[in-house]
């Protein structure tokens, strides 16, 4: 009997520990940072992404705060009816805001044109607008992944194909700029298959995906390539080294 309940209490720690990875954290009291919000689900919290953001930040000699509130499977839908999402997005003054809607709305809204996807998108900006009036909100533009059924596509290339499309129309219509992550990864699996970038479930994103992921985002918030001695977050230098080029060459060669 007592061996059961300490496997019951075992695993209702489990499941606490994988929840606090999803929850809202703190927003410190710091006017000297940069104040980035976050709002998504599993494609930003898997590997503690969001503190690999704060990591290479740091490498860089900048210290980001962050102000989240990440919940497994959530749409921006969703998001809007969450307290704990709002209450991060009401702590305010935010110069960033990076927002992550459920891994295949986009491609949906693109292909049978489900309009609560942009409905829900220029409701969660305004929203944050309300808050942050000269936040800089950016909508990621997420993977396309075999797993799951592809999203219920025909396959994953399909899948991208209608994430570009409709992440693209859905930037231009909410008049958001794209964080082209989702190319990125592309450009990995096409030039380097040999960098899984999901985990086992060929959905969710590993340690290199999140760390893929993070570089882009860091770099559109510098707006400048990586200079000196970059945070690895753990990876291979030479794999966290070709990352950071893909990155550099997504985000940065729209400019020149």
């Amino acid at each position: 009997m007592k061996k059961k309940i300490s496997a019951l209490i075992l695993a209702a720690l489990l499941v606490a520990a994988t929840d606090a990875r999803a929850q809202k954290f703190s927003l410190p009291d710091g006017y000297d940072d940069i104040r980035v919000l976050l709002i998504g689900n599993s494609f930003t919290y898997f590997h503690d992404c969001d503190s690999m953001l704060i990591q290479i930040a740091r490498s860089q000699g900048v210290r980001i705060r962050l102000g989240e509130y990440l919940k497994g499977g959530q749409t921006f839908g969703q998001h809007l009816n969450l307290p704990c999402t709002a209450e991060a997005i009401a702590a305010g003054r935010y110069d960033w805001a990076f927002i992550q809607d459920f891994s295949n709305n986009a491609a949906l809204y693109a292909r049978d044109g489900e309009k609560s996807v942009l409905k829900n998108t220029i409701l969660l900006r305004d929203r944050i607008l309300q808050a942050s009036p000269h936040c800089r909100i950016v909508l990621e533009r997420t993977w396309s992944y075999p797993g799951n059924g592809a999203g219920g596509f025909a396959s994953d290339r399909e899948l991208d194909k209608y994430l570009q499309k409709g992440a693209s129309t859905l930037s231009r219509k909410a008049k958001l700029p794209l964080s082209p992550i989702g190319n990125a990864f592309a450009t990995v699996r096409s030039e380097r298959p040999d960098i899984g970038l999901f985990e086992p479930d060929d959905k969710h994103q590993n340690a290199s995906g999140s760390y893929l992921k993070c570089c882009v985002n860091w770099l559109i918030i510098s707006g400048k390539p990586f200079d000196g001695d970059v945070a690895t977050c753990g990876l291979d230098p030479q794999t966290a080294a070709y990352l950071r080029s893909v990155a550099e060459r997504t985000v940065l060669s729209k400019k020149k």
